[in-house]
């Protein structure tokens, strides 16, 4: 098997990650690449220090995250590839649990971890793949993914199964998937127009589309401390530490791609409506109006504004 990890800028929480991989392993036989995009922290210096038994490759340029990890990819010798970001810590026997998943079951192509976040709590990780409706079902703040779970448009799995049931899934969230070296052999690795963010999911979609069934799997368990490398930037508070331009530029070639180009242009529209009205029922002397709500529908609101003008600049 081969562990594959992309860092930019994360160096003690890569040592985290690079720690906890032999436990989690229990006793499999792996190969650890770490991918440095040409951080400025010492991360490869302390990679090549701490942990001799890593393949480090230190790129010339940053590459982004699809990039870094298809360059591994080529000198990746494992039957399976497991994608695990810097800002995770395996837990005992994790790594080893979603192999069992894979060598159990042909028709799995890529599988992933119940996620926790630092204080223990569960993390989004399973989903559908996007509608039209998505993004006034999902990412409007108006709570219908939570009242209409079951909906096809609702794309978190979590809100209908839990965090602890064993499902089938569309897409996994790429900070922990597992996949096999044949699928990536047959469909290819990340698409590298995603330069950061949306990759993984576009990664997922032309595994489905090639016949490979996805797995959410609990019983393996992954803590993940999300967005690392990125939550120091400008309203990315709003975005769960993400940077919001890239977010938002990724998804919308994403639903190009997976929805064709006017169920993009429809899909940011209700996208819209959804956080227009969001904000509005946030605005004094609006009943049980919520600040926090109404800042980051304002924010959402001004990205996906100007990101589609500096698009259509």
């Amino acid at each position: 098997m081969s562990i594959v990890i992309v860092s930019f800028n994360t160096r003690d929480l890569l040592r985290d990650c690079l720690s906890s991989i032999h436990a989690a392993c229990a006793g499999r036989t792996s190969e650890t690449f770490v991918v440095d995009n040409q951080s400025h922290d010492g991360s490869a210096d302390m990679v090549a220090e701490e942990f001799p038994w890593v393949r480090l490759i230190r790129t010339e340029r940053n590459l982004g995250f699809a990039g870094g990890n298809n360059c591994a990819f080529r000198l990746a010798t494992g039957r399976f590839v497991y994608c695990l970001n810097p800002d995770t810590v395996s837990h005992p026997g994790s790594i080893s649990f979603l192999l069992d998943i894979l060598e159990r079951d042909p028709r799995v192509g890529y599988v992933g971890p119940k996620l926790l976040n630092a204080d223990g709590t569960h993390q989004l990780s399973a989903y559908r793949f996007h509608t039209v409706l998505s993004g006034l079902f999902s990412w409007s703040m108006l709570g219908f993914d939570r009242r209409f779970p079951k909906s096809r448009h609702c794309l978190s799995l979590h809100h209908q199964y839990g965090y602890d049931t064993a499902i089938g899934v569309d897409w996994i969230t790429g900070a922990a998937i597992m996949t096999r070296a044949q699928v990536v052999a047959d469909i290819g690795g990340y698409n590298e127009a995603y330069f950061l963010y949306a990759e993984e999911i576009e990664w997922c979609w032309r595994m489905h589309r090639a016949g490979w069934i996805g797995r959410y799997e609990p019983g393996a368990v992954v803590t993940h401390i999300r967005a690392a490398s990125t939550s120091h930037l400008s309203d990315s508070h709003a975005f769960h530490g993400h940077n919001p331009a890239l977010l938002i530029e990724s998804h919308r070639r994403l639903a190009r791609q997976t929805l064709g180009r006017p169920g993009q242009a429809l899909s940011t529209a209700l996208h819209l409506l959804g956080l227009s009205a969001a904000f509005l029922r946030n605005v004094p002397p609006m009943p049980r109006r919520n600040a926090s709500t109404r800042r980051k529908a304002f924010l959402w609101i001004k990205y996906l504004l100007r990101t589609r003008a500096r698009k259509s600049a």
